[in-house]
């Protein structure tokens, strides 16, 4: 399962970067009120709270299929 996800990176302001991640790869999650922070393919990135509750959904549906 692929999916797009609007990113920043370390030392930015801003989430400007859609990427397509697996999230089986996703590794070293620090959750946060506002934002998630994690690790995927060894690239340290941020993701907003909001959108990583979406994908944690989407995978939990898709599992119980």
């Amino acid at each position: 399962m692929i999916v797009e996800l609007l990113v920043r990176f370390a030392n930015e302001g801003h989430y400007y970067n859609n990427i397509s991640i697996n999230p089986k790869k996703i590794k070293d999650v620090m959750a946060f009120p506002k934002e998630v922070f994690f690790t995927i393919d060894d690239v340290r990135v941020a993701c907003d709270r909001e959108d990583w509750d979406n994908i944690q959904k989407e995978i939990t549906e898709k599992n119980d299929r």
